[in-house]
């Protein structure tokens, strides 16, 4: 059996109170390689072995073989469960056992029709939902299905003690943003992110992946299976062992390809949504985002699946496609809520966390406030003084008049509280490469990079 760490234990005390205290549904949020699944199947557990009847759902099969297995570690009597994907469930209602207890894992997917079928059929059985994050694209809450929320900690105390392993993030765009276009669902329609991934260097993402976490187990999340294939083909020519799979692959072959990942003999894994919910491979420490979302889920699970726990491990986490810029850092603070919330919240960043910024240096996403990087020394305020000392030049070697000189130096001046991979023009680059001191040829290169140069 599994023995729960503390903050495991209170959710499972938590869950269990409150439905004591009369909630019909109860929403438990806890971070991603918390440990979940060890948390329903103690209640399971609990729940079966007093001879209730309990219903388990997710909304996909390889999370349905995962479960089973940590309810047979954890001594659950299957005999009182019934484990199926939410399809099964909503099709078989007639035929089921009426469950004493539903609990649903992944349930952000909660507000799905099949899901409100089920919780309509058994609108008189306690549910309690599990998910990483509460937050919809449509900006819909679920006060309506659970009146209860149990929050687990935080991802920054998961880190200190030893729960998560902590990160490093490396963060620029190497597409071309204006391709992106939002669909009815809120997130990039599937024709934009293929417009989007046409503009991407192959060869760049290898260079990236060599940089700053070369011979990592890494896992690459892309928009779409062709490109996923693209990439993976892209690493092997640079005589690095990587191989796609997706969700039609023949299962065999899907499953080699899984354990030879595991077991190390595939150092890359490439995929287009099929590894972001459930999958755990603890020793994987690099991931590469190259999806662009609009939705925080989706860049949770996806930029937190490097951070399962091993002792004196690190993890880093590679977005090329801008994601960091939407949400922030995975460890940053979230309120969560039932309620309703303002649609596309992302647009402002979607945390509650401090604002970041991109070390022009290294590419390392951190905190708007260092003055220093932290990953490589780079001096923020030697950008300054470097600027500072530009300006006093200019009023000896340029002849403009005062209104020109104050709005270059206002230009100046906003490009450097600006992060450069949000740039969209070579003349922007330009400006900022001055101002910090680079080369002259560093603007070049990151409009190359960026796709301003052709």
């Amino acid at each position: 059996m599994y023995q729960l760490f503390d903050y495991q234990q209170k959710l499972v005390d938590g869950a269990r109170n409150a439905l004591a205290e009369g909630h019909q549904g109860v929403l438990i949020v806890s971070p991603p390689g918390s440990g979940k699944s060890v948390v329903i199947a103690e209640i399971a557990r609990l729940t079966t072995e007093k001879g209730g009847e309990v219903l388990f759902f997710v909304h996909r099969k390889e999370l349905v073989n995962q479960i089973k297995d940590s309810f047979i570690k954890q001594g659950v009597n299957l005999n009182n469960c019934t484990i199926m994907t939410v399809g099964k469930v909503a099709n078989r209602l007639n035929y089921l056992p009426k469950p004493n207890l539903i609990i649903v894992d992944e349930s952000q997917h909660s507000r799905a029709k099949t899901y409100l079928k089920i919780f309509n059929y058994y609108s008189d059985v306690p549910r309690l939902g599990f998910t990483g994050s509460p937050w919809r694209l449509s900006g819909k809450g679920f006060k309506d299905i659970y009146s209860a929320m149990i929050e687990g900690p935080k991802v920054k105390w998961l880190i200190k003690n030893h729960k998560l392993a902590p990160f490093t993030m490396y963060g620029y765009r190497l597409g071309d943003d204006s391709k992106l276009k939002r669909g009815p669902g809120g997130d990039y329609t599937n024709k934009s992110l293929d417009d989007f991934g046409k503009t991407i260097i192959r060869g760049d993402i290898i260079k990236s992946w060599q940089k700053f976490a070369n011979g990592r187990k890494t896992i690459v999340y892309c928009h779409s299976v062709q490109f996923a294939k693209e990439a993976a083909k892209a690493f092997r020519e640079a005589n690095i062992s990587a191989y796609e799979a997706d969700s039609k692959t023949p299962a065999n072959e899907r499953d080699r390809i899984m354990n030879d990942f595991r077991e190390g003999k595939i150092k890359v894994l490439c995929n287009c949504d099929l590894i972001s919910e459930g999958f755990n491979v603890p020793d994987c420490s690099c991931v590469v985002l190259l999806r662009p979302t609009e939705s925080l889920v989706v860049y949770l699970q996806q930029s937190m699946r490097c951070m399962r726990y091993q002792p004196d491990k690190d993890a880093i986490i590679i977005d090329q496609v801008g994601n960091f810029t939407r949400f922030g850092l995975p460890n940053a603070d979230r309120d969560w809520t039932l309620e309703d919330r303002a649609k596309h919240p992302q647009r402002e960043g979607g945390s509650d966390g401090p604002a970041i910024k991109t070390c022009p240096e290294c590419f390392g996403v951190i905190l708007a406030s260092c003055h220093e990087c932290p990953l490589c020394g780079h001096s923020f305020e030697a950008e300054f003084r470097k600027l500072a000392q530009d300006r006093r030049a200019e009023l000896e070697k340029i002849n403009l008049n005062a209104k020109e000189l104050r709005e270059r130096r206002k230009k100046e001046q906003e490009l450097l509280l600006h992060d450069p991979s949000t740039f969209t023009t070579f003349k922007e680059l330009a400006i900022y490469g001055k101002a910090t001191g680079h080369k002259p040829g560093w603007a070049w290169h990151m409009a190359k990079a960026k796709g301003l140069i052709k």
